[in-house]
This record gives structure tokens, C-alpha cells and sequence, in this order.
């Protein structure tokens, strides 16, 4: 419970498909007069035709089971058997209820449509009524479950009704249009055909429908066809699909019915909802138009807005992918189309030394990266307790709340929660896209950032000296030439100093040249830290280097500094650093001999107070 509100968390996918938002908006309506809060995590791909396991199921390990009230699981959105049991197992381990929707499953509560009776009444309707002689079954994929139990229902009905079942009579069209259209072009090979193919769905009843005709077929004079389970294209294809509907509002009243009951305490339960017998054109019945008006509305709506909004994310990403303008994108993402969505992703994504999709890079804390109730556009940390920031304001229109994973390279690198003050279709559409657009995008900016970054430390790698980290001899005249082609550089005072390290070969002799190593870093350190930012320095032999200083600066405290820098290195490498260092100034008027004239007085002098050094001693 949170703000005195129970909390029910549904896992489903594709919340934007017309059928599954018209079950969340009834669900949501009944949930928010029992004073309960919807948490929903979606997917949006389907998981379940392959064997692999996708990230985004990670969205699920986002459920907060020590605050939720009851889980919702709608079995035939996830598809795969081990992680609805994965989240049935956690949610035990918390003692929190679990409904499930449309599956079999042990200590929960279940609301399923009784597939065997709404089938029923289609096949009964088909060969009873229309007195079929020759019917064919489109199943779906061998095996399946609810393939065998349409084809057991069919079996029985034309037995029931004199008709000797064979195999010839099945065809696997793995409810799916490609599969299905390939099994129907078989049947067009065969010498009679049937005279009724009725599918296990409506996906694979408008493709017979579709394959029949193309090779002048003609439905239903010829060959009548129906479908099974009533999705919103069997209204709208020509003919009219004949099927049964697994009715949304039906099924959240009892999955809502569930919730209250097992909220109350009352026993485990299973309620059945039988699909509605829907006659069409397609057997030769007269069309009939479910919802036909408002969902051509909702699609019409629905494509020309996803059309808008794919080109406008497609640049974003773009421009966000090659780091230009990311701020300026944000801004316009907040104000214009993602005014209801936050972003939090992991902080190692911004550690661009390891690549976060391509290495392995252990996940850690997170940060919130996209906060339009924020006018700060700093990343902050995520308290993960906290559910998702701002959870308050956003539970206060008790409309659901929706989490998706973010996956990019195949790897989950945060989520997105998105929460709309209404319940619309035209909102829920957007959902995978702009998903879609924060993950191409956060991905995209790590590796654009991760590919700069090994681009600077290869252009590091053949510009700086390995031991020193000064520019080398190439590089310390490509930056010369760089700096001394600058507009209104003419005129300005060029300053130049060149160290030597004193007696390196004594250090080396006595201390070894581990040692003498350290000594050529610790003059090379003390150079760059005392001379002033822009300035140029390499190393020009084995202990000499060479600073180069634009514009008016104190030379006798850049030494002084250099010199009192390495009397403290000294002190800590236990032997004595110091060197000669000789210094010139000049104006530039251009050209490059008044450089290397200045480069070589510095040098002049660097060594006159080495030779009076030596003298000394």
C-alpha cells in the first residue's frame, strides 16, 4: 500500500493494441472506485515465439513486492511459462496474491476465457448450421494447447454431426499470415477442395480469405471460412470475418471481481468467461460491424500521429546519438512529447573508459536522466525505494502507471515510467515509440561518447610522450604551427623555457634507471603544473623539455615554482631532483625564425647555468 492506496501491479505487453488498452482502461475504472492504483509493466515485443530470453523482461524485476497489494499476470501477453512463474514465485516469497489471466497455473487465482465453448459455437455454427460436407481445419502450431484443444473441438463436433475425421483434414498455419497462407496454396493443389476451412484465429482466417481470392476463390459462395477470437482487423477486412470475441470489459470485470475477492481474503478462485458468437460475411451470414466506426477513428488517428511522431523522434535520436544539442533536445522532449515520462538509467553508462554495452560492466546505482517535473537537467541519483521519483503528484490522478524496460544492444540499461493524468489510446501509442526513441538514444550517446573518448586517448597515444606525458616532437610542432596561425597573434609576447634534468646519469649509475625515470616525470610534472593553461610542452630529449608560453606572464615565479616543485618531489623520492633552466621572451612579428632563435637563447642559457652548476661543485 502506498498513500493509503492498495497497489496492484499488472505485467502484460503491447498496452497501445486497441483490444488490450479497452481491458486496462475498464480494469483501471473499476480499480480506482475501490480506491486501488495501478502499476503497470509492459513489454513491447513479443517474447514468446523464440527461445531466447529478451532484456526487456527485466522490466518485471522493477515490481516493488514489498509495497504491492496483488499481481496481475496476463499469461497470454508474456507467453513464456518460466518467467510468469518466476514472478508468481517472487510474489509468493512476499505472501502477495497473484491473479492470473488466461493460464493454468498452481496457488493463484485465475480468470480465463473458456476457449473449448466460444470454439465450440463457432464450428457448431459452421457445420450445423450451414451443413458443411467438407471441412478443413486451420490449426495453429503442433503442439500448442489451445491449437489441440480447437482441434478436439472441432473433431467432435463434425463426429457428433456423420463426418469421418483424417489428417488430410488439418493443416498448420502456426496462427500466423505467412504460414497460413503457404498451407493454403497446398490446399489449392489438391483436386476438391474443402467446402469450410475454419482457423484457430482471425489472423490466419483473413489470410485464407485473402489467398482464396487472389486465385479466384470466391468466400463464401465457394468456400466458407471463420476465425476465433475476435480482433478488431475481422471487422474491418472485406468479407467481414465470422469468429467469437473474448470481450475486454468481460474479462476485466472478472479479473477485477478476482482482485476484490482475494484482496477480502476469500479462497483461490477460477472464473471463466465465455467468448461471444460473432456471425459475418465470410460464412455467408450478414456482415456485422463491431465498434467498426470508432476503431477506423482510433486507427486513422493512430497512424497519421505515429507517422508525425517517428519522423520527429528519428532526428532526435540522430542528433542526440552524435552529442549535438542533447540539452536542447531534452528541452523539447519535455515540452512537446514527453511531458509524462521519467528516465532512469544506470550511472555506469556515463563512465565512458568501459563501454556499457559492449563490456561488461556490472550494474550499480542509477540515475535519473529525464525529469520534466525537474527544471534541473543534471542527472541525480535514484533512490530505488522511492518507486520513481515524484511518485505522489503522479499517483494523485489515479491513472495507471506504466514501466518499461529500456534495451539497447541487447542489454537493459534502465527503465522508463510513464504517467499519463488520463486513460487514451492516442498516449498509450506513444509509449513504444518514445521508449523506443530514449533507448536509441541514451545507446547511441554512450557509444558516440565512448568511441570519442578512445579517439582521444589514440590521438594521446601518438602526441604525448609515454613516461612524461608531454608532447612529443611531432606533435609539439604540430601544435606550434596550430597556435602561431591564430588570428591576432602577431605582437604578442612568446615565452620560452627549456629544463634539463641535472646529473641523470649519476641517478641512474647509483639508483638505477627506474629511479632516473622517475626523476625525468617528476621535472616533466612540475613543468606542466607551474606554467599557465595553453601552454605548449614536449619533451625534446631524454631529459630535455621545452615549454612554450603565449602572452604576458612572470617567468622568474614560473622557475621559482618549478624549482619549489621539485624539491617536494625530492623529498619524496628520497634523492635530489632538480634541473638547469634557461628562459627567453620575445614579440612575435611573425614567421619561424624568431621562434627557433628563441628556443635556441633559452638553450643557450639552460646550458650556461648547467656549466655553473658543475663549476660550483
Amino acid at each position: 500500500m502506498i498513500n493509503g492506496k492498495k497497489i496492484i501491479a499488472l505485467c502484460t505487453y503491447r498496452i497501445y493494441e486497441p483490444q488490450e488498452f479497452a481491458f486496462l482502461s475498464e480494469l483501471n475504472k473499476r480499480l480506482k472506485s475501490a480506491n486501488c492504483q495501478l502499476f503497470i509493466y509492459a513489454m513491447n515485443s513479443e517474447i514468446g515465439i523464440t527461445n531466447r530470453t529478451s532484456p526487456e523482461t527485466e522490466v518485471f524485476g522493477l515490481i516493488p513486492y514489498d509495497k504491492i497489494d496483488a499481481v496481475i499476470i496476463m499469461n497470454e501477453k508474456i507467453k513464456v511459462r518460466e518467467l510468469a512463474q518466476s514472478i508468481i514465485d517472487k510474489a509468493s516469497s512476499y505472501n502477495v496474491p497473484v491473479i492470473v489471466a488466461d493460464g493454468q497455473y498452481d496457488n493463484v487465482s485465475m480468470v480465463n476465457y473458456d476457449y473449448v465453448k466460444g470454439f465450440e459455437k463457432v464450428v457448431r455454427h459452421i457445420i450445423e448450421d450451414h451443413k458443411v460436407k467438407r471441412p478443413h481445419f486451420m490449426a495453429g502450431h503442433v503442439n500448442n494447447p489451445f491449437s489441440e484443444d480447437r482441434l478436439n473441438v472441432f473433431k467432435k463436433v463434425i463426429s457428433e454431426n456423420g463426418i469421418s475425421f483424417d489428417e488430410s483434414m488439418v493443416s498448420y498455419g502456426e496462427f500466423w499470415a505467412m504460414p497460413c497462407r503457404e498451407e493454403t496454396y497446398k490446399l489449392l493443389q489438391r483436386d476438391t477442395l474443402p467446402d469450410a476451412i475454419i482457423c484457430a484465429n482471425d489472423i490466419m482466417a483473413i489470410n485464407v480469405c485473402d489467398v482464396l481470392n487472389e486465385n479466384g476463390i470466391r468466400v463464401p459462395e465457394d468456400v466458407l471460412v471463420s476465425g476465433f477470437d475476435g480482433i478488431d482487423e475481422a471487422f474491418l477486412s472485406t468479407p467481414g470475418i465470422t469468429t467469437a470475441v473474448c470481450d475486454n470489459n468481460k474479462l476485466a470485470h472478472s479479473v477485477y471481481d478476482a482482485v476484490v475477492d482475494i484482496l477480502s481474503g476469500k479462497p483461490l478462485s477460477t472464473r471463466l468467461v465465455v467468448p461471444e458468437f460473432v456471425a459475418s460475411e465470410s460464412c455467408g451470414c450478414p456482415r456485422t460491424d463491431l465498434h467498426v466506426k470508432t476503431t477506423v477513428s482510433e486507427l486513422n488517428n493512430l497512424f497519421y500521429h505515429h507517422e508525425d511522431e517517428i519522423h520527429v523522434y528519428q532526428n532526435i535520436i540522430s542528433q542526440i546519438m552524435m552529442d549535438k544539442d542533447v540539452l536542447g533536445n531534452i528541452k523539447f522532449l519535455k515540452g512537446k512529447y514527453a511531458e509524462h515520462a521519467i528516465v532512469i538509467i544506470e550511472k555506469s553508462c556515463f563512465d565512458f573508459e568501459k563501454n556499457f554495452f559492449y563490456d561488461d560492466v556490472s550494474k550499480g546505482s542509477q540515475v535519473v536522466v529525464f525529469d520534466p517535473y525537474n527544471d534541473d537537467y543534471t542527472p541525480y541519483p535514484y533512490e530505488p525505494g522511492e518507486v520513481v521519483p515524484h511518485l505522489d503528484k503522479i499517483m494523485e490522478p489515479g491513472e495507471p502507471i506504466i514501466f518499461n524496460s529500456l534495451v539497447y544492444m541487447d542489454k537493459c540499461c534502465g527503465f522508463i515510467c510513464f504517467s499519463y493524468p488520463r486513460t487514451m489510446l492516442i498516449d498509450y501509442s506513444q509509449t513504444p515509440n518514445l521508449t523506443n526513441c530514449f533507448e536509441m538514444s541514451i545507446g547511441g550517446y554512450v557509444l558516440t561518447k565512448h568511441q570519442n573518448y578512445l579517439r582521444e586517448r589514440l590521438r594521446q597515444m601518438y602526441q604525448k610522450d609515454a613516461l612524461t606525458g608531454l608532447y612529443n616532437r611531432l606533435a609539439f610542432l604540430s601544435k606550434l604551427n596550430e597556435r602561431f596561425t591564430e588570428v591576432n597573434i602577431a605582437g604578442k609576447t612568446v615565452n620560452v623555457l627549456m629544463l634539463d634534468l641535472n646529473d641523470l646519469k649519476k641517478i641512474n649509475d647509483n639508483l638505477g634507471h627506474m629511479a632516473g625515470d622517475k626523476a625525468i616525470k617528476a621535472v616533466a610534472t612540475s613543468l606542466k603544473e607551474a606554467v599557465p593553461e595553453g601552454s605548449v610542452c614536449t619533451r625534446a630529449g631524454g631529459d630535455e623539455m621545452i615549454a612554450i608560453i603565449i602572452g604576458e606572464y612572470n617567468l622568474d615565479k614560473i622557475v621559482s615554482d618549478i624549482e619549489r616543485k621539485l624539491v617536494e618531489f625530492s623529498n619524496k623520492l628520497d634523492f635530489k631532483v632538480s634541473a638547469s633552466i634557461g628562459t627567453s621572451t620575445v614579440k612575435y612579428e611573425g614567421g619561424k625564425d624568431i621562434i627557433s632563435k628563441a628556443i635556441g637563447l633559452a638553450d643557450e642559457r639552460m646550458y650556461a647555468k648547467k656549466r655553473s652548476m658543475k663549476t660550483a661543485q
